[in-house]
């Protein structure tokens, strides 16, 4: 998908955004990229973003101040059995529940009602 203005968010943005909000009320502070994807993916009732998008919205939403994140101590990740790389962990800002908030007011006032709307309106959240 395009975007029409450099401050404009994308769907897979949106999307991402959305749910990080509803896990911040859901007393969740932080999560790895693939937990917000994965997360993201089962309130659409849709398959995983690929590894890049997922990647670079998440990137884009931390650009524009709505996300912050921090990589994960090494020690950390081997204590948890995880071999390789430590994890990224987000945070969703201030600035990002707002932004949230904002593409849901501007989605109530579009003339096509986006799908995803609804879901975020009934308070679908995967199990």
């Amino acid at each position: 998908m395009r975007r029409r203005n450099d401050t404009e968010l994308v769907l897979n943005e949106v999307k991402l955004l959305l749910a990080a909000a509803r896990l911040r009320t859901s007393d969740v502070e932080e999560f790895h990229g693939y937990q917000i994807g994965r997360y993201a993916a089962a309130i659409e009732g849709e398959s995983l973003l690929s590894h890049g998008a997922l990647y670079r919205a998440l990137r884009r939403l931390e650009d524009r101040g709505a996300l912050e994140s921090h990589w994960e101590d090494p020690d950390t990740a081997r204590d948890q059995g995880r071999e390789g790389r430590p994890r990224r962990y987000y945070r969703i800002t201030s600035h990002g529940m707002a932004a949230a908030t904002a593409e849901v007011a501007r989605a109530r006032q579009a003339k096509k009602r986006p799908e995803w709307l609804t879901r975020w309106e009934q308070g679908q959240t995967p199990a």
